[in-house]
C-alpha cells in the first residue's frame, strides 16, 4: 500500500488512503443501513467514506484474495458505502450510474501459483464480477494486477511487483 501511495505521488496525483482495519470499519449491513438510504438519514461512517470516495478521480484498491474473493470486511464496506442514492439508482431510462468517470485500479494479492487461477479461469472470473460490480455504479477499472505466490515469493519476485507498479498510474500532465 506504502509503495502503491508513494508511487501516485511521484506520478502526480493527490492521495488518501482508508485502511478499514485501521478505521475500524464496521462492515455490517443493517436493516437501519437499508432504510437510511431511503430517509436520507445515513450514518457519519457511511457519509464519511461516501465523501472520500467522491473526492476522488481515481480509486486504487488493495486487497488479497482469500477464497477467491475480497476479505469480508470489504465486501461490507461496498455493502454499505457504494448505497443506493450515492453509487446508483433507478431513473426513468434504468439505472443511473453515479460515479460514472471516476477510474478504478485493482491490485490483489494471491498466496497460490498464478497457474492454479488461470487454469481454473478463476482470475478471468474474478475481473468479469468486479467489472460488473463496480461497472453497475459507473467506475471505470482501468487495469486489475494479480500478484501470486505472495506466501512463497522471494525477494526478486516482490521486487518485480514493485517494481511493476511505476507503470500503474498516468502521468498527471504538468502546465
Amino acid at each position: 500500500m506504502v509503495k502503491v501511495q508513494e508511487q501516485a505521488l511521484q506520478d502526480g496525483h493527490l492521495t488518501r488512503v482508508r485502511d478499514l482495519y485501521t478505521l475500524n470499519f464496521n462492515p455490517v449491513l443493517s436493516a437501519k443501513d437499508i432504510v437510511a438510504f431511503k430517509t436520507g438519514n445515513i450514518a457519519e461512517d457511511i457519509l464519511q467514506e461516501q465523501e472520500h470516495i467522491k473526492w476522488a478521480d481515481i480509486i486504487t484498491l488493495i486487497h488479497p484474495i482469500w477464497w477467491t474473493g475480497m476479505p469480508g470486511l470489504l465486501k461490507g464496506y461496498f455493502d454499505r458505502v457504494l448505497s443506493y442514492g450515492f453509487a446508483y439508482r433507478y431513473g426513468q431510462h434504468g439505472i443511473e450510474q453515479m460515479l460514472a468517470g471516476k477510474k478504478m485500479y485493482i491490485i490483489n494479492t494471491v498466496g497460490s501459483e498464478e497457474q492454479n487461477y488461470n487454469d481454473k479461469g478463476i482470475f478471468k472470473a474474478m475481473r468479469i464480477v468486479a467489472e460488473n460490480t463496480f461497472g453497475f455504479t459507473g467506475l471505470q477499472i482501468e487495469e486489475h494486477r494479480f500478484f501470486s505466490s505472495v506466501i512463497t515469493a522471494g525477494e526478486e519476485t516482490i521486487n518485480e511487483y514493485l517494481t511493476s507498479l511505476k507503470s500503474l498510474f498516468p502521468k498527471t500532465l504538468s502546465v
